[in-house]
């Protein structure tokens, strides 16, 4: 750690002792603790409600398009958050984690971002990308662009790395 740093911490109890944070703390260490609102939750705002937003599309089309898929079973749940957090770490989205705090009130400068359930759950009029597949596309990569069916992102795991602009 640096000689000086800022200590940013949620509001919960715990995390705002100032006691345990001294008891802890490297002797020579200055620091600047700041506690989040516990009103207002940069990632509340914008990040966690898109990706509930993305879980619950993707799963609306399961339900809609009747796939064998329980998505109400533990190990389906899972799945689907893993591969829609890796879809969100796409660089294409980076600045929405910066545009929640400004959002937030934290910060007064603004961040152009890409909304990643437009981007992802629009124009998905054309059949999945891979060869022979005629199934209805679910979603956009926000790494590679590919248009997927359920099978193609779900059963396939699409884990994309693959950025392209």
């Amino acid at each position: 750690m640096e000689e000086r740093c800022i200590f940013l911490v949620d509001s919960w109890k715990t995390f705002t002792d100032q006691d345990s944070v001294i008891e802890l703390k490297p002797e020579e260490l200055e620091y600047e603790m700041l506690t989040i609102s516990p009103k207002v939750q940069p990632l509340d705002v914008l990040c966690f409600r898109m990706h509930q937003g993305c879980f619950k599309k993707i799963s609306d089309f399961v339900f809609l398009h009747d796939l064998p898929v329980q998505v109400h079973h533990r190990d389906v749940i899972l799945r689907l958050h893993s591969l829609l957090n890796q879809q969100f770490q796409s660089p294409r989205f980076e600045n929405l984690i910066a545009e929640a705090w400004h959002k937030s009130g934290y910060i007064d400068e603004r961040f152009m971002y890409v909304n990643p359930a437009k981007f992802m759950f629009n124009k998905l009029k054309s059949s999945c990308l891979h060869e022979n597949c005629r199934d209805i596309v679910v979603l956009v990569c926000g790494w590679c662009k590919a248009r997927l069916c359920f099978h193609h992102f779900y059963d396939a795991h699409h884990l994309c790395t693959i950025y392209l602009p």
